[in-house]
């Protein structure tokens, strides 16, 4: 049976393009053909003509799928806002209803589809439709990336209030070090706080890694990072399995 989760984020830059190559390369490493998707790109440059993501690149390079741009960001906007807000500003037209059929597309050559999201889970697709209606219309299971420092808490249970409220499961919380910063004596405590008090599954921390740059198309240690740090068989155990 094909499976689509979405990995959203609790804010932009949290790491969802960073976790969702990670976490496929793992998959695939094992034998479980996972595809990825960007269900909507904004930010994007032009070249040679096609409006090209970064952020695709990235997931391609480190997964190895072979899908051209298109069929990885079936919304992709050069706009750096949200997808309703960018397309209006350029005058396309933009509808929910290519990332379902993207979606469907890449299910029909994958089992397990990892939809990285755009922003946070309540933005806005186009004119009538957030990325959480999207999810709840597609029946997905939603992966949470998060920060890890002061102020997780907070921002990590609303998103996963949010989820639930739409009747969706939350697959499991992954926190990533997008930069180097002074030391949080919160981000020891924070994991288990939210574990405790939503009763979701952690995954584990991603830590910052130099090397690693999605701009640059640089994965740096990532793979060997989310062999390390990531609860990656406990992942395949609760959404892969069957």
């Amino acid at each position: 049976m094909s499976k689509a989760i979405l990995v959203t984020g609790t804010d932009t830059g949290v790491g969802k393009t960073v976790v969702t190559a990670g976490l496929a390369a793992a998959l695939r490493a094992r034998g479980i053909d996972a595809g990825v998707m960007k269900v909507a790109a904004t930010g994007c440059t032009v070249a040679d003509g096609y409006t090209v993501s970064a952020d695709t690149q990235f997931l391609r390079a480190v997964t190895g799928v072979t899908e051209p741009d298109w069929m990885l960001a079936p919304i992709c906007l050069e706009s750096p806002l949200a997808p309703a807000v960018a397309a209006r500003r350029t005058g396309l037209p933009v509808s929910w209803k290519q990332i379902k059929q993207g979606l469907n597309d890449l299910l029909e050559r994958h089992p397990v589809v990892l939809a990285e999201g755009v922003g946070g889970f309540l933005v806005p697709i186009d004119e009538e439709t957030l990325l959480s209606d999207v999810a709840e219309r597609l029946g997905m299971t939603v992966l949470i990336v998060a920060r890890p420092g002061l102020g997780t808490i907070n921002h990590t249970l609303l998103t996963i209030e949010a989820v639930q409220m739409r009747g969706l499961r939350v697959a499991g919380v992954v926190f990533c070090e997008t930069f180097e910063d002074e030391e949080d004596g919160s981000t020891a405590t924070n994991p288990g706080e939210i574990e405790r008090i939503a009763g979701v599954h952690i995954l584990g921390t991603l830590p910052f890694d130099p090397e690693l740059s999605v701009e640059e198309c640089r994965p740096g240690r990532l793979v060997e990072s989310v062999e390390e740090h990531l609860d990656v068989e406990g992942f395949i155990r609760r959404e892969c399995a069957g």
